[in-house]
């Protein structure tokens, strides 16, 4: 079996996997032959990427879930599990930035809207899969997606800074608990990555600026795509990996160093 197999037989779960850093993780982690389970709220995008991927004779399926709503997590879960049997892998993907504005003029509603969907619902969906992983036993892989402003300050971004910090160390202690149940979790932090989220900075042209000058510059001077950071978080699912867990890989292309 080759390489690009490594992951047959396995199911894998990707939250926000119908644009962006999740839909390029989906499509690679099914190129290694995984079962996909897509999750995301926008209905057109999940339509567009489980079709692109039948195409290419991969299994996937779509599941339509807004995770602000967390009430319905364990519903989604049970609903994947009833579809494919089992859980290997869970990609929690999903994010949004909020609303811009200084620590002294953030809304309530906002700060609640951003820590529930960038924390409390990774958190969710660690219990419920991972309550699945551990009574099915054979272990299996988690990945977060943070981001490198859980590890530096940015302006007008202090709820998404501490959801994306609180992740970092959720990913941790998640990797403490579930380590003997031969659970890996890692994380993932990308820097300046041109997805949907980051489409207001404007066209290649303006992303460049971004990250050669001001708070948002790195080593590189090069802005990532959404296939820079899912290499990293395959290859935190794929075998050769199965010592790594507890750890953040960064994908910012230097911005934290």
């Amino acid at each position: 079996m080759g390489d690009a197999m490594l992951l047959a037989g396995k199911v894998a779960l990707v939250t926000g996997g119908a644009s962006g850093i999740g839909e390029a993780t989906a499509k690679m982690l099914a190129g290694h032959g995984a079962a996909v389970a897509v999750l995301d709220r926008e209905a057109a995008g999940l339509e567009r990427v489980v079709s692109a991927l039948h195409k290419t004779g991969a299994q996937a399926t779509a599941h339509r879930v807004d995770l602000a709503q967390t009430d319905s997590i364990p519903a989604a879960v049970a609903e994947v599990l009833r579809v494919h049997g089992r859980i290997d892998i869970l990609v929690n993907a999903a994010g949004i930035s909020g609303e811009e504005a200084d620590v002294l003029t953030q809304s309530e509603a906002n700060f609640d809207r951003v820590i529930t969907i960038n924390l409390k619902a990774p958190f969710r969906l660690i219990q419920e899969v991972g309550r699945h992983m551990v009574a099915r036993g054979g272990g299996g892989r988690i990945v977060n997606v943070t981001s490198s402003s859980a590890h530096r300050a940015r302006r007008v971004m202090a709820p998404y800074g501490a959801a994306k910090a609180g992740l970092a160390q959720l990913t941790r202690t998640a990797a403490a608990d579930l380590g003997r149940h031969d659970i890996n979790v890692n994380a993932v932090a990308p820097g300046v990555t041109m997805t949907p989220m980051t489409a207001t900075i404007g066209d290649e042209a303006e992303f460049a600026k971004v990250i050669a000058e001001g708070p948002l510059a790195n080593l590189l001077g090069r802005a990532s795509k959404p296939e820079d950071v899912a290499d990293a978080i395959v290859y935190l699912c794929l075998p050769g990996s199965r010592q790594i867990t507890g750890q953040t890989i960064h994908t910012s292309a230097g911005a934290v160093v």
